[in-house]
């Protein structure tokens, strides 16, 4: 038995004696566990426990403090045949300072605390020479690099030792939930490549994905590491809603892919090394097998690292004979122990959620900065690549990794999810706005070129007229970085300053696409012609003919009038299409998208109290105009009421949630619903092509427009939300919080999220808060019918499902560590979009990916050119596969098509090279996500087509070299 009065007994004594008696105490509490280990050995163990024991008891209750430390001694040699055994497990410790980008403080301080850190850990190594330390994030190494470029030769040589382990195999330890796809694997070839630059360090270098802090991880992660040279996952936070996860496992993706997963959920990442390290030694001795263990310590969070007590007890501790060996280690040194005996480890699968699911929408303007800059710079890559693979424009490459280096640095765990301060906020929006200049004017850049090569010369003559100076038009230039502030195109005028005005429409999804777009026009007539918005326009198709655009808009910008047409149109996947727009009267078409309500046959009166509500072939909306939500909608195609509640509803749904502490993280119960206040409603759009109903909203000291739109020939309902939120959260109060609420007319309601690299359904239907990127779907009964819906969004992605209830969360105004993060205005943009019998994962996958990425609609001058009015430039077949990227290979003369299957069957992908628009191909190499030949390539190339085999749920990417 232990004596349990030790603090008192050592009130008078010295240090060192204090040091022998905790010393002898953790070996024979390690004797004592061993002893569980080693069965057939444990009774005579046991016998000498007992005698030690005796001892050391028999010394504290004599008094003679003096003797402990021989005493000691004489125990541990009557010891030695268990502690021979104890030295035969190591302990692996695991030098790392845990270093939070942006977190509680300012980019500054990040950039001090990495190289403090950094700092320290150099010093202790010219200290210390068995000392070997593991540092992630290829952004803290980019710190140095540019602030102590001195500090980074001295890392180079450490590396260089084998002291110093590099566990950067991302940017940053990123977010899993909220990121897409392509960016997550522009984390590994990025990182890869910078550690490569720095240190020569292959991927095979750096086999890990250290992501303790990460806040849940998604269920496809195991399927891009496997692809980008990650063999091993470190976590913490392994998710609250599926069962516990052990202390080591396989985690395998929906495609098959495996990662060795140590989860340190129990005891951490910011450990100390003193005698209490091994709590969880023996559990995860006894489920292993084996008999090595991995202790991550140094001071964390705000950097810091090991310290030198930290150092001297780990040497101290390995010389006690009857404990484990305790070493300074590497993480892959451990993990390739643990590889060695993995085989009776579990397989896991599925998704590690959730954490803190307040994550998924506090702090909205980071939210929509990660979705608007992912979205902006594959849609750059794309253009700048075909330019580039069409005709030799020069590819902006260096521009392009610099953008992604910012949007990848965003993606850190306390960033993207919003758990940072006002600093945090501030410096993450300076870096989008950096990132939004980048892709605007590169993408801008090569689709003005590409629009230069199409022929326009079918609208005319492009002379300019003879006329004096004073009737010369000033329409060329109009426009001038109209509607660019969020990194959109400048659509500014680019005709010859006269006459018909040719728009090129492009297409940068995989699909072809038939739908209604927007064109702005400039005034490019002599003085003297009359109001600009009251002319009659025309625009000419090369299928369509000649028809009436639409008028949606008009005004005054920075001295040039303008006017914005609606009108309907077709453009090939990957490809584009020519317009025209001309002055000339059109008879207007009988309307497709239109209003319900009545109209007065005086212009200036209304029916009083009548219906409300919009109408196109697919869609009946009918408007609450109590509450300004949604009374009915009906999917005419299924003849199923998707929503149809005579009592009225509100669409949007306004809520207090609790006071309590995280409130940036957790989201706890919240107060009864309230509805806005509608205080005015109006038709804005009476068709033929857009039909739309404007309602202004009031929630409290908020003040919200919320427009209803259908379109024709579209089967999704629009809502578009804009305002002020001037609502704030405080402990006193609570968490004021907004979302659309969907009360769907179905049962056996079940829902599926979008997640990066596919779908996944889950069990959730109380109102839990889920993560989902562009799209959540819902999928039950009605009428003996199998029906559904398909949620859009542009910027969000917390869900929830209570019931048949689908909820999109759009602001949450937490009061910590943010005082006000919600404050300003907002701008948020959904769909509905409802479905008979089934949509499959690609169906909705395309259907998001289209909602998020616009037809691209540039204005050019009327010229010859190589290309044809209309074509496509690469297509993706079938339509079951999901294109993720097309870009210009990093270090050959080529592209990189990534593509991803969501289906569960195995298919064969076809990438066709246009001729005529692109460059021959010359071979094509299926690549991993580093863009590295694989060993055993799928991809097959006959004559500008390459066809790419691709596991059920899986990723692949054809590098097509140029001829």
């Amino acid at each position: 038995m232990t004596v349990t009065n030790w603090p008192a007994l050592f009130d008078n004594a010295s240090a060192n004696v204090r040091h022998w008696a905790e010393r002898v105490e953790a070996e024979l509490a390690f004797a004592e566990q061993l002893c569980g280990l080693h069965p057939s050995q444990a009774a005579g163990w046991r016998r000498l426990i007992a005698q030690g024991h005796a001892q050391i008891n028999a010394a504290l209750t004599s008094g003679r403090l003096e003797a402990i430390p021989d005493g000691v001694v004489k125990i541990e040699t009557a010891l030695l045949p268990i502690g021979k055994v104890a030295k035969s497990y190591t302990v692996h410790c695991i030098g790392h300072g845990h270093i939070d980008m942006n977190w509680m403080w300012s980019w500054p301080e990040t950039v001090a605390v990495t190289v403090d850190t950094f700092t320290t850990v150099l010093r202790l190594m010219d200290e210390y020479s068995g000392f070997k330390f593991s540092q992630s994030q290829a952004s803290a190494y980019a710190i140095v690099e540019r602030h102590r470029p001195d500090l980074l030769q001295r890392i180079a040589q450490r590396v260089k030792e084998g002291r110093w382990e590099v566990t950067a195999s991302h940017w940053v330890e990123g977010d899993k939930n909220m990121v897409s796809g392509e960016s997550l694997c522009r984390h590994l070839l990025y990182a890869r490549a910078y550690m490569k630059q720095l240190f020569a360090l292959r991927p095979e270098d750096v086999p890990i994905e250290w992501a303790p802090d990460a806040f849940g991880h998604a269920a496809t992660v195991p399927t891009y590491l496997a692809r980008g040279g990650v063999k091993y996952l470190y976590l913490h936070r392994p998710g609250i809603y599926t069962s516990e996860k052990p202390g080591a496992f396989w985690w395998e993706g929906p495609d098959g892919s495996r990662v060795l997963v140590r989860n340190d959920m129990k005891a951490g990442y910011n450990g100390q090394i003193t005698p209490d390290l091994l709590p969880h030694f023996f559990e995860f001795i006894k489920l292993t097998g084996g008999r090595d263990y991995m202790f991550v310590y140094g001071v964390g969070d705000h950097g810091g690292g090991p310290t030198r007590r930290d150092i001297l007890r780990a040497i101290d501790m390995n010389a006690w004979p009857i404990f484990p060996a305790i070493r300074f280690s590497t993480a892959r040194t451990f993990y390739e122990r643990l590889e060695d005996q993995a085989g009776q480890l579990p397989v896991l699968t599925g998704e590690f959620n959730t954490e803190f699911t307040g994550c998924y929408t506090t702090e909205t303007l980071i939210k929509r900065a990660n979705r608007f800059a992912e979205n902006r710079l594959v849609d750059a890559e794309l253009a700048t690549s075909l330019a580039w693979g069409s005709s030799g424009l020069r590819y902006p490459g260096d521009a392009l990794v610099e953008a992604w280096h910012d949007t990848l640095f965003s993606h850190f765990h306390d960033i993207l999810p919003g758990s940072g301060v006002h600093d945090t906020r501030t410096y993450t929006h300076g870096l989008f706005q950096k990132t939004m200049a980048t892709t605007s004017q590169t993408e801008l850049e090569a689709l003005r070129f590409l629009a230069a090569r199409v022929d326009t010369s079918r609208a005319g003559e492009a002379k300019l007229p003879a006329l004096p100076a004073s009737r010369i038009s000033s329409g060329l230039g109009g426009g001038v970085g109209f509607h660019s502030a969020d990194g959109a195109l400048s659509g500014s005028e680019q005709s010859a300053g006269h006459g018909p005005r040719p728009l090129i429409l492009f297409n940068p999804t995989a699909r072809d696409r038939a739908e209604i777009v927007e064109a702005t026009i400039w005034d490019n007539s002599p003085p003297g012609g009359g109001p600009f918005k009251a002319r009659s326009f025309a625009v000419r198709g090369l299928a369509e003919g000649i028809l009436a655009p639409q008028h949606v808009a008009s005004g005054n910008y920075w001295g040039h009038d303008f006017v914005t047409l609606a009108f309907p149109v077709k453009v090939p996947g990957l490809g584009y299409a020519q317009y025209l727009i001309t002055e000339e009267p059109v008879p207007a078409p009988t309307p497709v998208a239109k209003q319900i309500g009545a109209v007065h046959h005086c212009p200036y009166a209304f029916v009083e109290r009548g219906v409300e509500g919009l109408e196109n072939e697919h869609l009946r909306l009918e408007i609450d105009t109590r509450s300004g939500g949604i009374r009915s909608l009906l999917d005419k195609q299924s003849g199923h009421w998707l929503i149809n509640s005579q009592a009225g509803t509100a669409t949007l749904e306004y809520a207090v949630e609790m006071p309590h502490n995280m409130s940036a993280w957790c989201v706890d119960h919240t107060g009864p619903a309230e509805s806005p206040a509608l205080m005015a409603l109006r038709r804005t759009l009476l068709g033929p092509y857009k039909a739309a109903i404007e309602l202004d909203l009031r929630i409290h000291d908020s003040s919200l427009t919320l427009t209803y739109e259908l379109r024709a020939g579209d089967p999704k309902l629009y809502l578009h939300l804009k305002g002020v939120w001037l609502q704030r959260g405080a402990r006193h109060t609570g968490i004021p919080t907004l979302r659309f609420a969907f009360p769907l007319a179905l049962t056996h309601a079940q829902p599926r999220y979008e997640i990066p690299f596919g779908a996944i359904d889950r069990s959730l239907t109380r109102g839990e808060e889920v993560p989902a990127l562009n799209w959540a779907q819902v999928t039950g009964q009605a009428g003996g019918k199998r029906v559904g819906c398909l949620l859009l969004n542009d910027s969000k992605y917390g869900h929830s499902l209570d019931g048949s209830t689908l909820r999109l969360t759009l602001i949450r105004s937490s009061y910590d560590p943010d005082p006000l993060p919600e404050i300003g205005q907002h701008e948020i943009h959904a769909a509905l979009q409802p479905w008979a019998k089934e949509m499959t994962v690609s169906e909705a996958i395309h259907i998001g990916q289209e909602f998020n990425h616009a037809v691209r609609v540039i204005g050019t001058d009327i010229h010859k050119g190589p290309l044809p009015a209309a074509g496509r430039f690469v297509q993706v077949q079938p339509d079951t596969v999901v294109l993720s990227a097309i870009k210009k290979a990093e270090d050959s003369s080529g592209v990189v098509v990534r593509l991803f299957n969501p289906t569960e069957r195995p298919l064969t992908a076809r990438i066709g090279f246009d001729l005529r628009s692109f460059a021959k191909i010359e071979a094509a190499h299926e690549v991993d996500l580093l863009e590295r030949p694989l060993p055993k390539s799928m991809a097959k190339l006959a004559g500008n087509s390459v066809r790419a085999r691709i596991p059920a749920r899986g990723i692949t990417s054809v590098l097509a070299k140029l001829g």
